[in-house]
């Protein structure tokens, strides 16, 4: 697996990690940019009537009602950026996956955030935001690593995949009242 290769020891982890902050954070940024163009003419009624919509459809995908082909580049990372340079692959690596836009995006639920911060989220909400995602994606990758024995993860790994649905209803429960709180400020 790529991330247990031995380009990922030493400080590769590190840059890698920083390249996902950095590319969440940059994603959060055009979003709240692009944003602030979008609100000034969209009511906020408006808004959050958009994202309850995409939530509910968002929703029924997750819960696997029905198969939607999300939006996104569905390709994944070349190794070669990895095994470039001891610093600048892992960060161009971790950046393009922070950043949503290069890899698989296996949930839409990223998507209902990248809609949240176009039309409903203020700058340090939003750049806040695009850290929790680049963050999010980086301890997962630590994590794995740190572990140490990647068996014993992979073995964990499928024991969750058993507890999806749990973990779905909790997470899409999650997501619908942050959005109804972000809504209702």
């Amino acid at each position: 697996m790529l991330l247990s290769s031995s380009v990922w020891r030493d400080n590769a982890r590190w840059w890698f990690s920083g390249g996902l902050l950095l590319g969440g954070l940059t994603t959060a940024a055009v979003a709240v940019v692009v944003g602030s163009l979008v609100r000034p003419v969209v009511p906020t009624v408006l808004a959050a009537m958009l994202m309850g919509g995409l939530f509910l459809v968002v929703a029924g995908q997750e819960f696997g009602l029905y198969r939607l082909r999300l939006p996104q580049n569905a390709r994944q990372v070349p190794q070669t950026i990895v095994t470039a340079d001891s610093r600048y692959g892992p960060l161009q690596f971790g950046f393009e996956m922070g950043t949503g836009v290069r890899t698989y995006m296996t949930s839409g639920l990223p998507h209902i955030l990248v809609l949240g911060l176009l039309l409903l989220v203020p700058w340090d909400v939003a750049l806040a935001s695009g850290i929790a995602f680049g963050g999010g994606r980086a301890w997962m990758a630590l994590s794995r690593l740190w572990h140490g024995d990647v068996d014993a993860w992979d073995y964990a790994q499928r024991r969750y995949d058993r507890l999806t649905r749990i973990v779905l209803t909790v997470g899409t429960g999650a997501l619908l009242v942050a959005i109804l709180l972000i809504a209702g400020t």
